[in-house]
């Protein structure tokens, strides 16, 4: 016998084809250990032992480490725009202000006005007091002619203060030296009349400059002045004559009030 031959009857159409069953799949799921301890770099450890043997390993020098700087660029465009807004801090103040107090300009003399500088420089003075160099000061030492009388004084003014400290007539006849320690210097001895209400007395005086120079500049101009000064000798001995003649007369009068004053 022959078995009948089963056909394939094709499925209708209104029948849905069986849905694919989608297949998950799982990520693998990461493990992650909990991090081991930070080894303290100077102190005792878990274990309680001190020691640097196992800071060493774990040592990080960047926590250490400053910030890191922001770029010059960076940092100029970022406050740019406040530093329009930002008042400048070194600009130069131009607000004026009144004084309450106004002072006028007083016109102070200083004794020079009538006298022409026959020589000028920058020196320290000495006097010879108590067996030693005394210094008198330091400052411009000056020759000045009288535009009148036309004698000639020596002057010297302290730097700051203008204090006088030198203030004589040059007379004919000193003698101007070299000093015997240094070049620069020169002595000689005079009337000094620097020290005020003091009676002037003779002292040996030294003039120290700059330079050998300055020093010997100074001596011949001091010369010249002492020849100038030698036309004026004969009206000195004229005004010291009668300068005594007068304090003669005055020493008369009080001599005769005080007879009458006892009879």
């Amino acid at each position: 016998r022959s078995r009948p031959t089963q056909q394939h009857q094709p499925r209708p159409m209104s029948d849905p084809a069986p849905a694919e069953t989608p297949v998950e799949t799982k990520e693998e799921e990461k493990v992650t250990s909990p991090a081991a301890p930070a080894a303290p770099v100077f102190g005792f450890g878990a274990t309680g032992g001190f020691g640097f043997g196992a800071a060493a390993a774990t040592f990080d020098p960047t926590a250490f480490a400053s910030a890191p700087r922001v770029a010059a660029g960076a940092a100029a465009g970022d406050a740019g725009g406040d530093a329009d807004d930002a008042t400048d801090v070194e600009a130069e103040c131009k607000a004026e202000f009144t004084p309450l107090v106004k002072l006028e300009h007083v016109v102070v003399a200083s004794g020079e006005e009538n006298e022409e500088i026959q020589f000028e420089a920058k020196s320290k003075a000495y006097r010879f007091l108590e067996g030693e160099w005394k210094e008198r000061g330091v400052g411009p030492l000056k020759l000045l002619k009288d535009k009148d009388s036309g004698k000639i004084r020596m002057l010297m003014r302290r730097d700051k203060t203008l204090k006088v400290c030198v203030n004589f007539f040059v007379k004919s006849g000193t003698k101007v030296e070299e000093h015997a320690g240094s070049d620069k210097a020169m002595v000689f001895t005079t009337m000094d009349c620097s020290d005020g209400d003091v009676r002037p007395t003779m002292v040996n005086m030294c003039c120290k400059f700059g330079s050998p120079e300055k020093a010997l500049m100074f001596k011949e101009e001091f010369e010249k002045a002492m020849t100038a000064m030698e036309a004026f000798e004969g009206e000195e001995s004229a005004d010291k004559k009668e300068g005594d003649a007068a304090a003669d007369a005055l020493a008369d009068e009080l001599g005769a009030a005080k007879v009458e004053e006892k009879v």
